[in-house]
């Protein structure tokens, strides 16, 4: 199954200019991309994890005015969620089984003098 096509992403001036002039096609830009992403996402499990992770974004986003600390946020909590999953895979892969015991009888070779 092939991935789903996104829509493209605008060059950045282009970008840099409906925050300036049309902030509003902006943010309805970023909803229509973070929708196709959550669209994309096969099992109920990781569409809600980022359902949230764009809800605790979208709470800091509200809790700030100034540009620089809303920015310093975000990079706060997405830096937070790398280390969440960073963790959860490292525990995933030291994860030991236990060890198995051997289903049949070993028996050694035996030398040719030994015979």
């Amino acid at each position: 199954m092939a991935a789903p096509p996104f829509s493209p992403l605008p060059a950045f001036d282009e970008l840099l200019s409906m925050a300036k002039q049309n902030p509003t096609a902006l943010d309805e830009l970023q909803k229509k991309l973070n929708q196709e992403l959550i669209d994309a996402q096969s099992d109920d499990r990781g569409k809600k994890a980022i359902q949230q992770t764009l809800f605790r974004l979208q709470s800091e986003q509200l809790r700030y005015k100034a540009p620089l600390v809303r920015l310093t946020r975000a990079y706060q909590l997405m830096l937070s969620e790398m280390n969440r999953m960073q963790d959860a895979l490292e525990q995933l892969c030291t994860t030991q089984k236990p060890p198995q015991k051997p289903c049949a009888t070993i028996l050694p070779f035996r030398s040719k003098g030994q015979e």
